[in-house]
């Protein structure tokens, strides 16, 4: 059913876990993951691209890179603003500083029952 449309394209190289990792250099890959994710979605379901939200989480729900594709009238779980970066940001961004995401302050909710929120507590960063 095309109302909630929800896909992940998993990238294959385990040396990239998150968004943390991307750089200039993986430019090509990530535009790739945009253009054959649409052509492929488009083909299959008839959806066309200005119809997808396509982002990156940050944090992730796992350390191996993965770009979800979501119907626009989906409203998933992550997918709000704080916590999605679309995908055609983040290559504006990697092609306006190629280490954008080692240099940036991200911010991303968490939950009060998060083990993430528990270690920044106990190191005193919160």
């Amino acid at each position: 059913q095309l109302d909630d449309l929800y896909l992940i394209a998993l990238v294959r190289r385990r040396d990239l876990r998150s968004l943390r990792d991307l750089t200039a250099e993986h430019l090509p890959l990530l535009r790739t993951i945009l253009t054959e994710g649409q052509e492929a979605i488009s083909k299959r379901f008839g959806v066309p691209g200005c119809q997808l939200r396509i982002y990156l989480h940050y944090q992730p729900s796992y350390y191996h890179l993965h770009v979800h594709f979501t119907a626009l009238g989906y409203e998933a779980a992550g997918s709000a603003v704080e916590r999605a970066h679309l995908l055609p940001d983040v290559i504006d961004n990697l092609l306006m500083e190629p280490s954008y995401y080692q240099q940036r302050a991200l911010t991303c909710p968490l939950r009060a029952d998060e083990p993430l929120l528990k270690k920044f507590q106990e190191a005193g960063r919160l």
